[in-house]
């Protein structure tokens, strides 16, 4: 691309005229102070010019020409690749430079820098400008991201101002001024890239300059901690100021003055936490940390704790937690000392896989008694699911007696007589892709006698004209009967026997004599039970009973 050809007012300047550019540049720079005296650096890339530097970088009243005055370049046409130029940071373009949501749990609003404007509801993606205020919902969790890479994390119960967000035009470099009126904050800055660089944190008590670290940020009860992960923080006020390192914290009272800076707590030992949870809730457990006084545990969906699932204390550790659904989750586990800082963090990645849910167990029922030959029974879980049970003799399975899979049905009768004693059982589903559901909690149930039928009392049987009714009591609701009538006490020889849908049966004329009669209930899965006890019954000649009862009716009238 050839060279263009500049108008007149933009020819090299002479030595004089250059000589009065370098002594305005001067006196500006002696007018601008301290801030101007603070430089931006930049490198020359082949094609640069003066003029789209100046026009990238420069605030529009700052003139291209004082550029090449403040670099002592004679031809502007002439620009090196690999020249340094020097641009005070006084000069720069400066445009607003607002936040971002990267990730939200829970509820959070902010409020705008106007106060005429009402607090607005939060969500991923929003954009948020400086001045306003950012508070999160107990439980709740917030991440925003910065103009050059930076995050801080707001933890629930929290307050954020944002005081400052701004950049210097294109070069990367980004002043970003947070004041955190409560809550707990986790800071990742990215590391400056110029003089004008800045990332600063400050409390109602205690102010932390930072750049390039990992840092955590905590104000409530007119006490500022903070804890050091990476690189050093200064942590300043009450007239003092101190610079903690990695793996230090301090504490800063009612008064703003920072502690002397301590050792964190070691991270947890996560290695026996389960890499794969079957059931929700799931309890995990880790040893303790000399000194801890508590653990705060987080679990998140993603490596970069974005957005808190889980943001907890417990006293012991240990925790019982949930999360929602399947997938891969990751935890990360802290101690908090007596002083209220907490250590470093211990990571551990963890899948969950329980789904599909268990389905629940309906008989027998925990604790229950039962026949030789129990029927299990389930609630169904969904559509095109199938079920595994398992039936043993240990509440721990591992020798089990039964371990059934793509079960259909949501019952299942044991195939022979079970011994007296103790069984335990479960079942697990299985959903229509294939995926293997963890199995229910364990039931427990004793194996016994089978309870006898039911009993033909006495008041169920009914003699009229024209035969016997018996009835007996009603069984459960889908389950059919069994009769039997014979002349015989050990039911050798049956008269009759029958299966029924109701629990009476129309029997007619009898011969007379002594007859026996009993009943069974059969479940609707063809299962009999036991008959009930035996029912005896004479009967005589029944026309000559009907005879002499009208013969004494009509003495009677």
């Amino acid at each position: 691309m050839p060279r263009p050809t500049l108008p007149s007012a933009r020819q090299a300047p002479s030595r004089a005229r250059r000589a009065l550019l370098c002594a305005l540049a001067l006196l500006a720079l002696l007018a601008c102070g301290l801030a101007q005296a603070q430089e931006w650096r930049y490198r020359v890339r082949p094609g640069d010019t003066l003029w789209d530097l100046g026009r990238a970088h420069l605030r529009a009243d700052v003139p291209w020409q004082r550029l090449q005055a403040h670099n002592g370049i004679d031809d502007p046409l002439a620009l090196p690749p690999g020249t340094v130029l020097r641009f005070p940071v006084g000069w720069l373009r400066i445009r607003p430079a607002p936040a971002t949501v990267l990730a939200l749990q829970g509820e959070a609003s902010v409020h705008p820098a106007d106060a005429a404007h009402r607090a607005v509801p939060l969500q991923a993606g929003a954009r948020v400008q400086a001045g306003s205020v950012v508070r999160t919902a107990a439980g709740a969790s917030l991440t925003l991201g910065f103009a050059d890479g930076s995050r801080v994390l707001l933890h629930g119960d929290g307050e954020l101002r944002l005081d400052r967000l701004r950049a210097y035009g294109a070069t990367g470099m980004v002043d970003t001024r947070l004041h955190l009126v409560r809550g707990r904050t986790a800071n990742s800055a990215r590391p400056a890239r110029g003089p004008a660089s800045r990332f600063v944190v400050d409390t109602p008590g205690a102010m932390a300059t930072v750049r390039g670290t990992e840092f955590r940020v905590a104000h409530r009860d007119a006490r500022t901690h903070a804890e050091v992960l990476e690189g050093r923080v200064q942590v300043g006020g009450g007239g003092r100021a101190v610079l903690v390192p990695a793996g230090h914290g301090s504490v800063s009272g009612a008064d703003g003055r920072p502690q002397p800076p301590t050792p964190l707590l070691p991270a947890p030992d996560l290695s026996q936490w389960p890499q794969r949870l079957a059931r929700i809730p799931a309890t995990v457990s880790w040893p303790a940390v000399a000194g801890a006084q508590r653990y705060r545990v987080q679990i998140a969906p993603d490596a970069e704790f974005a957005a808190l699932l889980v943001d907890v204390h417990t006293d012991t550790p240990s925790l019982q937690f949930a999360v929602p659904g399947d997938g891969r989750f990751h935890a990360r586990v802290r101690g908090v000392d007596a002083d209220g800082l907490e250590g470093h963090d211990a990571t551990r990645a963890f899948e969950v896989a329980a789904q599909p849910a268990p389905p629940f167990a309906l008989a027998p029922a925990d604790g229950a008694a039962a026949g030789p030959r129990p029927r299990m029974r389930w609630a169904a879980t969904g559509e095109a699911m199938r079920y595994r049970l398992q039936l043993a003799r240990e509440a721990d399975f591992r020798a089990p007696l039964l371990d059934l899979a793509d079960l259909r049905r949501t019952e299942l009768r044991t195939p022979t007589d079970l011994p007296p004693g103790d069984y335990h059982w479960r079942v697990a589903a299985t959903d229509a892709d294939g995926r293997d559901g963890p199995f229910g909690d364990p039931q427990r149930f004793v194996a016994g006698p089978a309870a006898p039928g039911p009993a033909i009392g006495e008041d169920g049987v009914t003699r009229g004209r024209d035969g016997l009714q018996v009835r007996w009591p009603a069984g459960e609701p889908g389950q059919r009967y069994r009769f039997q009538l014979s002349r015989d006490a050990d039911f050798a020889r049956l008269e009759l026997d029958t299966e029924l849908d109701e629990p009476r049966i129309d029997l007619p004329k009898l011969r007379a004599g002594t007859w026996y009669m009993r009943t069974a209930v059969i479940d609707d899965d063809g299962y009999a039970q036991p008959f009930g006890p035996a029912q005896s019954l004479r009967t005589g000649c029944l026309a000559c009973r009907i005879a002499l009862g009208a013969g004494l009716l009509l003495l009677a009238l």
